[in-house]
Protein backbone atom coordinates (compact mmCIF):
# COMPACT_ATOMS: atom_id res chain seq x y z
CA UNK A 1 0.00 0.00 0.00
CA UNK A 2 1.52 3.06 -1.28
CA UNK A 3 0.05 6.47 1.31
CA UNK A 4 2.37 8.99 -0.74
CA UNK A 5 0.03 12.00 -0.90
CA UNK A 6 -0.95 12.11 -4.46
CA UNK A 7 -1.49 15.97 -4.83
CA UNK A 8 1.62 17.76 -3.67
CA UNK A 9 1.10 21.63 -4.53
CA UNK A 10 2.63 22.73 -8.17
CA UNK A 11 5.05 25.26 -6.29
CA UNK A 12 6.50 22.25 -3.56
CA UNK A 13 9.35 20.84 -6.49
CA UNK A 14 10.54 24.60 -6.61
CA UNK A 15 10.30 25.69 -2.99
CA UNK A 16 12.44 22.21 -2.58
CA UNK A 17 15.29 23.11 -4.40
CA UNK A 18 15.83 26.23 -3.28
CA UNK A 19 15.33 25.03 0.71
CA UNK A 20 17.94 22.56 -0.49
CA UNK A 21 20.17 25.35 -2.18
CA UNK A 22 20.03 27.34 1.30
CA UNK A 23 20.45 24.54 3.79
CA UNK A 24 16.82 24.88 5.12
CA UNK A 25 16.19 21.23 6.25
CA UNK A 26 12.77 22.09 8.47
CA UNK A 27 10.28 21.93 6.05
CA UNK A 28 7.07 19.61 6.03
CA UNK A 29 6.78 16.86 4.96
CA UNK A 30 4.33 14.98 2.66
CA UNK A 31 2.60 13.33 5.36
CA UNK A 32 2.60 16.36 7.48
CA UNK A 33 2.00 18.88 4.45
CA UNK A 34 -0.79 16.64 3.36
CA UNK A 35 -2.59 16.52 7.02
CA UNK A 36 -2.24 20.68 7.08
CA UNK A 37 -4.41 20.79 3.72
CA UNK A 38 -6.74 18.65 5.46
CA UNK A 39 -6.88 20.95 8.23
CA UNK A 40 -7.45 24.31 6.06
CA UNK A 41 -10.26 22.47 3.88
CA UNK A 42 -12.17 21.65 7.00
CA UNK A 43 -12.44 25.21 7.54
CA UNK A 44 -14.66 26.53 4.55
CA UNK A 45 -14.12 30.54 4.58
CA UNK A 46 -11.65 29.95 7.42
CA UNK A 47 -8.92 32.42 9.14
CA UNK A 48 -5.47 30.66 9.12
CA UNK A 49 -2.45 31.56 10.78
CA UNK A 50 0.92 30.06 10.52
CA UNK A 51 3.86 30.81 12.81
CA UNK A 52 7.34 29.78 10.94
CA UNK A 53 6.87 30.14 7.31
CA UNK A 54 10.36 28.81 6.95
CA UNK A 55 10.79 28.44 3.06
CA UNK A 56 6.44 28.74 2.43
CA UNK A 57 6.65 24.93 1.92
CA UNK A 58 3.98 24.44 4.91
CA UNK A 59 2.57 27.38 3.38
CA UNK A 60 2.02 25.38 0.13
CA UNK A 61 0.32 22.87 1.86
CA UNK A 62 -2.13 25.13 3.54
CA UNK A 63 -2.95 26.96 0.63
CA UNK A 64 -3.03 23.98 -1.12
CA UNK A 65 -6.36 22.99 1.01
CA UNK A 66 -7.84 26.26 1.44
CA UNK A 67 -11.01 27.61 -0.37
CA UNK A 68 -10.94 30.83 -2.11
CA UNK A 69 -12.97 32.42 0.76
CA UNK A 70 -10.06 31.39 3.49
CA UNK A 71 -7.46 33.90 4.55
CA UNK A 72 -3.94 32.61 5.51
CA UNK A 73 -1.51 34.79 7.26
CA UNK A 74 2.18 33.58 7.33
CA UNK A 75 4.83 34.87 9.54
CA UNK A 76 8.61 34.13 9.27
CA UNK A 77 11.03 36.27 11.21
CA UNK A 78 14.17 35.06 8.93
CA UNK A 79 14.94 37.33 6.18
CA UNK A 80 16.81 34.25 4.07
CA UNK A 81 14.24 31.84 3.91
CA UNK A 82 11.17 34.79 3.96
CA UNK A 83 12.79 35.37 0.48
CA UNK A 84 12.51 32.37 -0.76
CA UNK A 85 8.90 31.90 0.47
CA UNK A 86 7.82 35.09 -1.19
Amino acid sequence: MDDTPSRLPTTLPMLRAKARDAGFTMSSEDHTGSFLAALAAARPAGRILELGTGVGEGTAWLLSGMDRASCLTTVEIDPAVQAIAQ
